[in-house]
């Protein structure tokens, strides 16, 4: 499956996840009812239980409302994305401009696999734990997080932490991280019982003193019979909320484990992680208080559960190699980054995975046409990685160095807006940088302006990419200030390019969301029902990529995948300006998943017409795949 197909999936599996949860309130309903049936209401004559239908319906609202209230506090507390499950796990954010070695190659990996997969580049968050593990979490990815143990940077060498972040990368990209999260807040109004039934447990014990103390005797036994019952039907909760992680997560390990070998092509890499995993005297356990709540989300088994949520070690470590001899290296007395052990060749599993790989661009390429690259949308190859890393090799040092940290990324981001041709537009512009920004800014986009004259549009989308994590630091009130200055400098010639167009829509989908908490995505509308919109976004690539050839072949050849309609009109010039985009691509978002591929591959049939890309097409479609929140693979104009 590609990224929409994902996508929609995920979408499916949500109204799973309501399903479980329902019959998880039901059997905590039942055992509720059930108990206060055999104490309450017994006839005294005939000793025979009474059901009284009044009590069900006053035990399952009272059940209903401290779950649902339990349920939607906890999903209200996680509104934050993935930076709130991080620091809840005890993570620190690693500063993009670190020099320790080990974090610097962390992040570069980070950044890499960020690039290759079309999506912002997450914030990694490092645990001080001596486990080998790591998490994705988030709503989307344009608010997930990463988080590494110390223990995985400590021990793995690169190709098997390149194997670790490929299965994060592929929960970020496959909708698993919203299914998590939810998990954590439906998991905790079903184990809300049980906690209070612990809590009225403790308590008991404090309520048998005192000058009443007969009174308050009585009322302790009462709380602590209470606190026993409660535990006991919290912990029906808990049975469920067990079933329900085990369900959700333990395929999604094997399928991220498989993306993670076709992303990389180096199955080495995750295998070897796997087995240092099983050779660590820690393993990949985490003592961190929250731990068992967020077990299902982790790389490794992160606590011992009987309901585990994660197959078994030797069966992910097989499943990728099958011809493992069964022994696990000893991590605990391995030097620093040992060479990876001698692997054997994995072509069952390979196999597995084979008919993914059909479409994508083949290994070593290094670049991808506009419709191969909607294809592996969602699917990255080691291609993709090899020519991010390319793209980033070829940008100057001191440019990386710049958008590392958050001044300079924002210094960055200004000077890509400056405008190239007219210096009274340029000058209007410094000027205002002076009015709005902090000391030493003019002077910072003045240098970074001048580092980007050389560099290609796809290089200057990389940095906006690169940027994220960086500008993720900020507070609201400084992204607030900063967005207003971005809008100022677009607006200081009185119009609105294409480039500009696409840039801050890249902008708005790396940061905005992250610092708006929109909500995930993507909608429920059809083509058709967006179709006038659908067209206006291929006429406008149809007027303004075709480099002077005649736009209606082009505009028809893409308006023919979304509809089989002969009366089609191309959009006039005037209908096809950068505003009028703008306001058709906010619309589009609303499309489902699967919608929002058959737009983009139409866009890929528009801009192949005449057999080549030029800048402007794929700016065009690098602006509406960031309008609509679709990530797209490394797409080269030629």
């Amino acid at each position: 499956m590609d990224f929409f197909e994902h996508q929609d999936k995920a979408r499916r599996n949500t109204g799973l996840l309501i399903l479980y949860f329902g019959l998880a309130v039901l059997c905590i309903f039942g055992a509720l009812f059930t108990l206060a049936s055999y104490f309450l209401s017994r006839d005294p004559y005939s000793e025979k239980i009474v059901w009284d239908m009044g009590m069900a319906v006053q035990i399952a609202l009272g059940t209903g409302l401290l779950i649902g209230s339990g349920s939607l506090y906890k999903i209200a507390t996680l509104n934050g994305g993935g930076k709130v499950v991080a620091e809840s796990l005890g993570g620190n954010p690693l500063y993009p401009g670190t020099h320790d070695p080990k974090e610097k190659r962390l992040l570069n990996i980070v950044e890499e696999m960020a690039i290759a997969s079309g999506t912002p580049v997450p914030p990694v968050y490092l645990m001080e734990e001596n486990s080998i593990n790591a998490f994705a979490a988030g709503h989307s990815p344009e608010n997930a997080v990463i988080g590494v143990t110390r223990g995985c940077i400590d021990k793995l060498n690169r190709d098997q932490l390149q194997g670790v972040m490929a299965h994060e990368f592929s929960h970020i990209l496959n909708g698993d991280m919203r299914m998590n999260i939810r998990l954590i807040g439906v998991l905790h109004g079903i184990l809300l019982i049980a906690g209070l039934g612990f809590f009225l447990m403790r308590i008991a014990p404090f309520l048998g003193g005192g000058r009443r103390s007969r009174e308050s005797g009585g009322l302790g036994i009462a709380m602590l019979v209470a606190g026993i019952v409660m535990l006991v039907i919290g912990y029906v909760g808990a049975f469920f909320g067990g079933l329900i992680k085990a369900a959700v997560s333990r395929q999604r390990e094997f399928l991220a484990d498989a993306s993670a070998v076709q992303f990389t092509r180096n199955p080495q890499g995750i295998s070897g992680a796997l087995k240092k995993i099983g050779g660590l005297s820690e393993g990949s356990r985490i003592e961190a208080p929250k731990a068992n709540e967020c077990s299902h989300m982790f790389f490794g088994a992160s606590v011992s559960s009987l309901f585990a949520t994660h197959p078994k070690l030797e069966k992910r470590v097989r499943r990728i190699d099958p011809n493992w001899k069964g022994s696990f290296p000893d991590t605990n007395n391995l030097a620093e980054h040992p060479d990876t052990t001698e692997f054997v060749g994995a072509s069952g599993f390979l196999g597995e995975i084979g008919k993914a790989t059909k479409s994508k661009p083949k290994a070593g390429t290094g670049t991808a046409r506009p419709r191969d690259a909607i294809r592996s949308a969602g699917n990255p190859t080691q291609a993709h990685m090899e020519h991010a890393r390319k793209v980033i090799s070829k940008t100057p040092s001191a440019l990386l160095d710049q958008v590392r940290e958050p001044f300079g990324a924002r210094c960055v981001i200004f000077a890509l807006l400056l405008d190239k041709v007219d210096k009274v537009v340029r000058d209007k512009q410094f000027a205002l940088l002076l009015r709005q920004t902090e000391r030493g800014s003019v002077e910072e986009t003045e240098t970074a302006s001048s580092r980007l004259s050389d560099l290609s549009s796809e290089q200057k989308f990389a940095l906006v990419e690169m940027a994220a994590p960086a500008l993720a630091h900020l507070s609201p009130g400084q992204y607030a200030a900063f967005r207003n200055t971005v809008e100022h400098l677009v607006a200081a010639d009185n119009r609105l390019d294409l480039f500009e167009w696409s840039l801050r829509k890249a902008i708005d989908h790396h940061l905005g969301r992250r610092f708006s908490q929109r909500r995930p995505p993507h909608g429920s509308a059809s083509i058709r029902r967006l179709l006038p919109d659908c067209l206006l976004v291929l006429g406008t690539l149809a007027r303004h990529g075709q480099d002077g050839m005649a736009p209606e072949p082009s505009f028809n050849e893409g308006a023919s995948a979304l509809t089989r309609s002969k009366a089609l009109s191309l959009p006039s010039v005037e209908e096809c300006g950068v505003a009028q985009l703008n306001e058709a691509v906010t619309r589009l978002e609303r499309l489902t998943p699967l919608e929002k591929r058959s737009l983009l591959e139409a866009c890929s049939r528009t801009i192949d017409f005449d057999g080549k890309a030029t800048e402007v097409e794929v700016q065009v479609l690098r602006g509406v795949a960031a309008g609509i929140s679709c990530p797209l693979p490394p797409v080269t104009a030629g």
